[in-house]
């Protein structure tokens, strides 16, 4: 189970409807994007997405689908700082072919559930282990894309990282393969 701070219920994420509640310029950038481009009461599909517009933040996004039958979240592609401080890229994998239970607090299949069950972005804590014993903490957001009819057949996330010093990326445990 997640860590929990003062304002997260314990799962360590909820519902992100407003701006504000991101701590994060990059989170904050990143929500009123993806709120700016809904059409119709409908969010937007990963092709709208225009890399420009959020050039700053590119490192910290990633994107991926979300299968409902059976569940699974397909990570299509994320940013290098993402990739470095996970100490792999994932891009191309599944959420269940990671391991990350030594390393996060938060449970993404939690995460990716609730989003697709709600169609409804979410934000968040993560506290990243260190192999000393520390820690580290993060805010991330997940938010739906749509994906055919499905208005969280998709997503864009970022993991804002701004205030990480990447020379701490060593003291970090990996995520890694299942397989």
């Amino acid at each position: 189970m997640a860590a929990s701070s003062p304002d997260l219920p314990a799962s360590g994420f909820t519902a992100f409807q407003h701006a504000e509640q991101a701590r994060k310029p990059s989170t904050r950038l990143l929500f009123q994007y993806w709120q700016g481009a809904w059409r119709d009461g409908r969010p937007p599909r990963r092709t709208d997405i225009d890399p420009g517009a959020i050039k700053p933040i590119l490192p910290y996004i990633l994107l991926g689908d979300i299968e409902p039958q059976p569940f699974r979240v397909l990570f299509r592609l994320i940013g290098t700082a993402v990739a470095d401080f996970s100490r792999q890229d994932f891009s191309g994998h599944y959420l269940d072919e990671l391991l990350y239970n030594d390393r996060d607090s938060v449970e993404w299949e939690q995460c990716y559930r609730y989003l697709q069950a709600h169609h409804m972005g979410i934000i968040g804590v993560n506290d990243l282990s260190h192999v000393d014993g520390g820690s580290t903490r993060y805010e991330f957001a997940v938010l739906p894309l749509l994906r055919e009819d499905d208005p969280a057949g998709s997503f864009i996330a970022i993991e804002a990282y701004d205030d990480i010093d990447p020379l701490k990326i060593p003291d970090l445990h990996p995520v890694t393969d299942r397989r």
